[in-house]
């Protein structure tokens, strides 16, 4: 019995050490591609694929401290960062209420790319990704689940605020 108890042990212990390894180290969570330290104003993983999609922050009191930024891919690849740099979010990124809810129900958080506007949408239950370019939607995937993801508080004060245009009304599922 005592033996058994011990590989039992063992057992669990290395199954345990496997698990924690499987996370990417470093990251939030399996569904977040905000790191350590910084504060997660939103994440999903997108249906259909394995990307996920991240807003994370630091030190972001303002629009003038700290940084945004919106992450998309995996934990083994990132494949888009905006911005590049790790800078303050005035004239970058901006929040723009879609809706006159007083929970914040239908948030957009926006930046644009040269020709390309990225949107974050909390509008859809449970959130949407979606980008236009010239005005025209060239992506567009809902995040899994079924519960609606919030933004994060810390975003209404870290964010300017937008001004609400043609491209928050082009979500093609929400519509």
């Amino acid at each position: 019995m005592k033996q058994f108890v011990k590989m039992a042990i063992i057992l669990v212990s290395t199954v345990g050490s496997h698990l924690a390894s499987a996370k990417s180290p470093g990251y939030l969570g399996a569904m977040s591609l905000c790191h350590q330290g910084e504060v997660e104003y939103f994440s999903c993983e997108l249906q259909d694929s394995s990307n996920i999609a991240s807003v994370c922050a630091a030190d972001n009191i303002s629009p003038d401290h700290g940084y945004v930024q919106y992450r998309f891919g995996t934990h083994s690849k990132i494949e888009y960062k905006f911005p590049r740099e790790l800078t303050p979010p005035r004239g970058r990124i901006s929040i723009v209420d879609v809706s006159r809810l007083p929970d914040g129900l239908g948030s957009h958080m926006k930046f644009t790319s040269g020709r390309y506007t990225y949107v974050v949408s909390n509008a859809l239950v449970p959130g949407e990704i979606y980008v236009a370019k010239d005005g025209k939607i060239v992506f567009n995937k809902v995040c899994k689940g079924s519960m609606y993801m919030l933004f994060d508080s810390a975003a209404r004060h870290g964010l300017e605020y937008g001004v609400e245009d043609s491209v928050d009304e082009l979500d093609l599922y929400g519509k």
